[in-house]
């Protein structure tokens, strides 16, 4: 039986073609804009708008809003209540419902509730629910020996694969991401990102990583559910009991610190 960490990988790997397969069937009882472009119901398309679909079919969903100046290729699939800021650059990709993108995203699986809203890179990654990439945030997808990449130990087989990263995870402003990493769920990064980060820890580096409190957790995840108007519940919270305990052997094995979280 596959991991989902494998299952990720493969998603990855096949993101491309089964967007192809399944655009044949989601464009079904859309609006047709042109050839080859769907709009679902509700979509608000600013002036300068450039789709190309020579690659690939995109699908628009409902409510969503496409700012000026942004650049949409196909094969794509954008879903619901979306916001695709100006100059954002999005190819061969498969974004969930609410989510705000800006910058460069490429190849990549982002599941519902995440923003990427500000310039920076990313490509050849999954990315969960509920994550936000800071602005600057940049995933390197290609190793300087052109090699295939490893990700926690699998050969993949891929010479192009960023990176996956856990639900609830944050970046902070600038962080750069290397190729094949693994992120945590829950966790927050700075700076430059060399090695896979368990779940639940604050990550300023190798040998200065803390782990981020159960309940510190809670209540920004309470927070931020509260902005989309989405109560934090009781289901919520022992979700994230389960998910800080699964994962305190990640954190051991790391031997991440305790207490509060210094920047030198």
């Amino acid at each position: 039986m596959k991991t989902e960490l494998e299952k990720c990988i493969e998603a990855i790997a096949s993101n491309k073609k089964n967007l192809e397969k399944d655009l044949i069937f989601l464009v079904k009882g859309k609006k047709k804009i042109k050839t080859g472009l769907y709009f679902g119901k509700n979509v608000k398309k600013e002036p300068n708008v450039f789709f190309d679909t020579s690659g690939g079919l995109i699908l628009v969903d409902d409510n969503t809003v496409i700012k000026s100046n942004s650049v949409l290729r196909g094969p794509l699939l954008i879903g619901k209540n979306c916001v695709i800021n100006s100059h954002a650059h999005i190819s061969s990709s498969r974004i969930g419902d609410v989510c705000k993108i800006g910058g460069e995203v490429e190849n990549t699986i982002m599941q519902n509730y995440s923003n990427k809203q500000h310039y920076g890179y990313i490509g050849h990654s999954y990315i969960g629910s509920w994550v936000n990439i800071g602005g600057g945030t940049s995933i390197a997808t290609l190793k300087n020996t052109y090699s295939k990449i490893t990700m926690a130990g699998i050969s993949t087989g891929l010479q192009f694969l960023g990176c996956v990263i856990g639900d609830y995870s944050k970046t902070a402003i600038n962080t750069s991401i290397f190729c094949g990493k693994v992120i945590g769920v829950s966790s927050h990064l700075y700076g430059l990102v060399t090695e896979d980060v368990p779940s639940f820890v604050s990550y300023l580096g190798k040998g200065n990583v803390y782990e981020l409190p159960l309940e510190l957790a809670k209540k920004i995840q309470t927070t931020l559910a509260g902005r989309r108007g989405i109560k934090f519940n009781k289901k919520d919270s022992r979700l994230f009991d389960k998910l800080f305990a699964q994962t305190a052997g990640e954190r051991k094995k790391l031997k991440v610190k305790k207490g509060k979280l210094k920047f030198k």
